[in-house]
């Protein structure tokens, strides 16, 4: 991938920080559970464990960035790299002027679901995955908070939707 190619990618994840708390409407993505109640997103996010291995949100969010990170790591060729640099700075600098109210617990993550969206853009393309479904969840004004089914073999991303 070009540094060209990255600039897009990381003006697309910026944008996405930019208008969180307007995104332009966006089709939610199909395979996700969706939910509306606001009280649930911390349940969810925090105290809640999935599948067997009894993992939580955090744990699986560390474990699919640590293979994106693997990846990432597999790169030979520096220019491929180009602009991440600063990218967590940028996004943090956006968001904080449009984060939604009821996202404001989330604001670090938020962050790094970003730049780990940006990161696996450039790594792997737009390929369905982990990342990629997070992605348009933000795209679509969603807020991922958790997992519904036995990590990692079945389930599916849960988001509220306001």
């Amino acid at each position: 991938m070009s540094s060209r190619e990255n600039q897009v990618i990381i003006k697309e994840i910026i944008e996405i920080a930019r208008t969180l708390n307007n995104p332009i409407p966006k089709e939610k993505p199909l395979d996700i559970i969706t939910i509306s109640n606001a009280e649930r997103i911390l349940h969810y996010a925090f105290d809640e464990v999935y599948g067997e291995d009894e993992y939580t949100w955090s744990d699986i969010r560390q474990l699919e960035t640590s293979e994106l990170r693997r990846k990432l790591y597999e790169i030979t060729t520096p220019s491929k790299l180009e602009g991440l640099e600063d990218l967590t700075e940028y996004i943090a600098d956006h968001l904080r002027k449009s984060i939604p109210e009821q996202y404001s617990d989330f604001f670090e993550v938020i962050v790094v679901d970003l730049k780990n969206c940006a990161i696996n853009r450039i790594v792997t393309g737009k390929i369905s995955n982990f990342y990629e479904i997070i992605l348009h969840i933000y795209k679509s004004g969603g807020l991922p908070c958790g997992w519904q089914g036995n990590y990692p073999d079945e389930g599916k991303i849960i988001a509220y939707y306001n």
